[in-house]
């Protein structure tokens, strides 16, 4: 009798249980991250954070908006100076989760714009260390989080930036961190 207790709960804890995880309820995500950016011939490393707001449409897809800012030192080129680099995303696109157990997985996907400036406070209009960049991108994403309870979870994500029409001038932006979600609704 001593050794079923722990099994009945892990399989507890293992049971599926009824999908109802985001209809029509709101979802507010925050994430403090590492960002990598490849920008010319260069590669910047740094930090910032993300947030994201989502509005369920199903159990398991909801509308996704969001942003993140990072802040990323970068060495001198044979072209450019160097400094801290600037950049923010802002995006729009589809979240989708595998609402199981208690670990959910979950894959985005989003358009938005993407943009890069060449100091700490987004100025730098002369283009000293980078010349201003606003462009088109897709975002891919994934994470996985661990309920804590209905209302909170946390996790850890990845999200890749494709930058459509400036992919010769910055072939990568990555970033990946903790996150922490608070869900309201039904």
């Amino acid at each position: 009798m001593r050794r079923a207790a722990p099994l009945a709960f892990v399989l507890l804890l293992l049971a599926p249980a009824v999908a109802r995880a985001d209809f029509k309820d709101w979802s507010f995500t925050l994430t403090p991250l590492y960002a990598i950016s490849y920008i010319d011939s260069r590669t910047a490393q740094g930090g910032g954070g993300a947030v994201a707001v989502d509005f369920g449409l199903t159990d398991a897809l909801s509308l996704q908006a969001s942003s993140s800012l990072t802040w990323q030192p970068v060495g001198a080129s044979k072209t450019a100076g160097q400094g801290t680099l600037a950049a923010y995303t802002a995006m729009v696109g589809l979240h989708y989760v595998i609402d199981v157990i208690r670990l959910q997985p979950s894959f985005d996907l989003a358009l938005g714009a993407v943009g890069f400036r060449g100091s700490a406070d987004f100025g730098d209009p002369a283009g000293k260390v980078l010349k201003p960049l606003d462009t088109f991108a897709v975002a891919l994403g994934f994470a996985v989080d661990w309920l804590v309870t209905r209302h909170v979870a946390v996790g850890a994500e990845v999200r890749y930036h494709i930058l459509l029409t400036a992919l010769d001038e910055v072939p990568m932006h990555l970033y990946v961190g903790p996150r922490v979600t608070f869900t309201v609704g039904n």
